[in-house]
C-alpha cells in the first residue's frame, strides 16, 4: 500500500538545516499505479531511470519471485520485460556503461577502483572514475534544457570534478562509494572507506537526519526535485537505490514481513522460483538449475542455528526488496497524480547479478571491521547489523545461471530490465533478444530526440556511442540480432558474446573470491541450449572457438585491456 509519507521527511529536515527552501510535503497514496489515459503532454518527454543494487533477476515477481513487488510488476504489465539483458559483473563498471553507452574501459572503469591491480594503476581504461573519453547522458540532456536529478549510489569517482553535479546533474544527493549503512550512523562497508561519504551537490554531508533511511530518502529527493521544476523543464531523474546491497537493513516495523517464509531452505526456494518463471514464460520449459557452488552446504546439513540465521538473512533481504518497490511506487504514483506518467519513459534494471560473497572472509583493504558492528541474531537487519545474503541465496536470485556477482558467467552479468514507454504499441510484451547495458543511453537519446555528439564534445575528442537504442524492441514483433557482440574483462576474467554463443574464461581474484569450477580455461557455450554454461563445446566446435577467441582478442586490443 502506498501510504502518505511523514510530512517531516528526512529530506525536508536536511534542507532546513542547510537553509534551503522548505521542501514541499509529499501526499501520495495508492497500492500501485496504472497508466492514465490523460491528454498528451505538450512539453518534451521525461525519463525516469531506476537502478537496483545487486538485485537478482529472479528476485522480482514479474520474473517469478515470491517477493511482493507490485509496482515493478505493474511496470512489466504496462511495458516490456527483457529476459536476456546483460551488464557487467560488478557495480561501477556497469554504471559507467549505463550512463555513457560505451565500454567500461573506455569510460574509465575497466576495474573497480577498490580492486585496481598494481599493473593497472594509473593506466588508460583503469582510472577508477568516469573518464573524459565519454560524455554522460545527464550532460547531454542538461545541455538540451532538461532538469537533471540524481539520488543514491554514485560509485563513479570521489574527487570534486567527478561528482554527479559535475557530470551533468543539476541536483544530486549521492553516496560516493559502493554502499553503506541504510541509517543515519553513516557507517561505511570496509576499512578502505570506513565512513559512508555523502555529497549534496558539491557539499560534504557530515550529519544525516535522525530518521534517515536511505531508500526512503533517495525517493524523497527525486520527487521533490521533479516537483520543484515540473512546470519549467522536462526531467531526467536517476534513482540509484542501494537496495538490496549489503549490509541488509530495514526499519524495525519491516523486519518480520517474511518471517518463516524461507524455513524450507534455499533449494526449495530455487525450485519454486524456477517453476514460477517457467509458468510466466520467462524461462523455457525444461529449464533446470545450474550446479550449486561447491562451497554451499545443502540445507539438510545445516544445524538448527545455521538454518535460523540463514532463513532470517533471506527474510531481511526480501523485506528490503519489497520496501524498495514500495518507494519506487511512490515516484510513479506522483507522476500519475501530476499527469506526467503518460509522458515519461521509465527504465528499471539491476546493475549485476545477486551478491554471493562471504563477507566474513574479506582481507586487506576489504576488511569489514566486525568489531564495529552488532552481529547478534537478535540485531539482524537492524541499525548496526551487518547481514549479507551469501552464495546459497544468491543462487536462488540468479535462477538457472552459473555463479553470481563478480563472475562473468551468466549469474553475474544477466540482470532484469523493464522498460515502460508511452510510445510503445502494446503493453505487457516480452523480448528475449540479446541486449546490454550500453543500450540504455542510446534508448534515452532516441526517446528524447537528442543526438549523440559522436567523436567530439565541446572541442574534446570522445568515444562514439557503442550501444543501440531499444525503442524498436518495444514493438509487438520480437527482434533478434544473431550478430550482436559484447565483450568483458574484469578481475582477470574474460568473456565475449556473439548471438547465442559465449566464450568465457573464469579465474579467482586472490583474497576473497571462491574458485569456480572449471576455472583458468576457456569455455565455449551455446546459451540458447545451455543457459547454465555447463557444456563446454570448445573441442567439439573448433572453428567457432577460433572465431570467438579472435573476437575477444580484438575486443581486448580495441579497449586496451590490461589483465591483472
Amino acid at each position: 500500500m502506498i501510504n502518505t509519507p511523514n510530512t517531516h521527511s528526512p529530506l525536508k529536515n536536511l534542507l532546513h538545516k542547510w537553509s534551503y527552501a522548505v521542501a514541499i510535503n509529499l501526499l501520495v497514496s495508492a497500492s500501485s499505479y496504472a497508466m492514465d489515459s490523460t491528454p498528451p503532454q505538450t512539453k518534451r518527454p521525461n525519463v525516469l531511470l531506476i537502478v537496483a543494487d545487486d538485485l537478482g533477476m529472479f528476485d522480482i515477481g514479474a520474473y517469478g519471485s515470491e517477493i511482493k513487488t507490485p509496482n515493478i510488476n505493474q511496470l512489466a504489465n504496462q511495458g516490456v520485460t527483457f529476459t536476456d539483458f546483460h551488464t557487467s559483473a560488478t557495480c561501477s563498471p556497469t554504471r559507467s556503461m549505463l550512463l555513457t553507452g560505451v565500454d567500461s574501459h573506455t569510460a574509465g572503469l575497466g576495474n573497480m577502483i577498490e580492486h585496481i591491480a598494481p599493473n593497472q594503476q594509473d593506466q588508460r581504461g583503469y582510472e577508477g572514475h568516469l573518464s573524459d573519453r565519454a560524455v554522460s547522458i545527464a550532460t547531454l540532456l542538461q545541455d538540451e534544457g532538461y532538469g537533471t536529478y540524481m539520488a543514491g549510489k554514485w560509485h563513479l569517482g570521489m574527487m570534486p570534478e567527478m561528482l554527479p553535479v559535475n557530470k551533468g546533474f543539476d541536483e544530486s544527493f549521492a553516496l560516493l562509494q559502493g554502499g553503506g549503512s541504510y541509517f543515519n550512523d553513516m557507517r561505511g562497508l570496509i576499512s578502505f572507506v570506513p565512513d559512508a561519504l555523502y555529497r549534496h551537490n558539491e557539499k560534504a554531508v557530515t550529519e544525516l537526519p535522525e530518521d534517515f533511511y536511505a531508500t526512503e530518502f533517495y525517493t524523497d529527493f527525486i520527487i521533490e526535485n521533479i516537483k520543484k521544476n515540473e512546470e519549467e523543464k522536462p526531467f531526467f531523474a536517476y534513482l540509484a537505490f542501494t537496495a538490496p546491497h549489503w549490509p541488509l537493513q530495514v526499519k524495525d516495523e519491516h523486519i518480520d514481513l517474511y518471517k518463516g517464509r524461507y524455513d524450507e531452505g534455499y533449494e526449495a526456494l530455487l525450485n519454486e522460483r524456477l517453476s514460477s518463471a517457467i509458468d510466466l514464460g520467462i524461462l523455457p520449459e525444461g529449464t533446470t538449475e545450474a550446479p550449486w557452488p561447491t562451497h554451499v552446504q545443502p540445507w539438510t546439513q545445516l544445524n538448527s542455528e545455521q538454518k535460523a540465521t540463514q532463513a532470517k538473512a533471506m527474510e531481511i533481504y526480501a523485506a528490503l526488496v519489497e520496501r524498495m518497490d514500495f518507494h519506487l511506487g511512490r515516484v510513479i504514483t506522483y507522476l500519475r497524480d501530476s499527469n506526467q506518467l503518460d509522458n515519461t519513459l521509465i527504465v528499471f534494471m539491476s546493475d549485476n547479478g545477486a551478491d554471493g560473497s562471504d563477507r566474513s572472509k574479506l582481507k586487506g583493504n576489504d576488511t569489514w571491521l566486525p568489531e564495529t558492528w552488532d552481529l547478534s541474531f537478535e540485531n539482524m537487519g537492524k541499525a548496526g547489523s551487518y547481514v549479507y545474503p551469501g552464495a546459497a541465496w544468491a543462487q536462488t536470485s540468479v535462477g538457472p545461471h552459473r555463479m553470481y556477482k563478480e563472475f562473468l558467467s551468466q549469474g553475474g552479468i544477466k540482470s532484469p530490465l523493464i522498460i515502460s514507454s508511452p510510445t510503445q504499441d502494446k503493453n505487457g510484451l516480452r523480448q528475449n533478444s540479446f541486449t546490454t547495458v550500453k543500450d540504455i543511453t542510446p534508448t534515452i537519446l532516441e526517446f528524447t530526440g537528442i543526438k549523440h555528439p559522436g567523436n567530439h564534445y565541446k572541442e574534446q575528442s570522445i568515444a562514439p556511442i557503442e550501444g543501440e537504442s531499444l525503442l524498436a524492441h518495444l514493438s509487438e514483433e520480437p527482434i533478434s540480432d544473431s550478430e550482436k557482440i559484447m565483450g568483458w574483462e574484469l578481475f582477470g576474467q574474460k568473456a565475449i558474446r556473439k548471438g547465442d554463443w559465449k566464450l568465457l574464461w573464469l579465474s579467482s581474484k586472490p583474497g576473497w573470491l571462491v574458485k569456480p569450477e572449471n576455472a583458468d580455461q576457456w569455455g565455449l557455450f551455446n546459451l540458447n541450449n545451455d543457459p547454465s554454461e555447463t557444456n563446454n563445446l570448445a573441442k567439439k566446435n573448433p572453428e567457432k572457438f577460433d572465431e570467438m577467441l579472435s573476437l575477444w582478442k580484438q575486443y581486448a586490443s580495441d579497449n586496451a585491456v590490461i589483465l591483472p
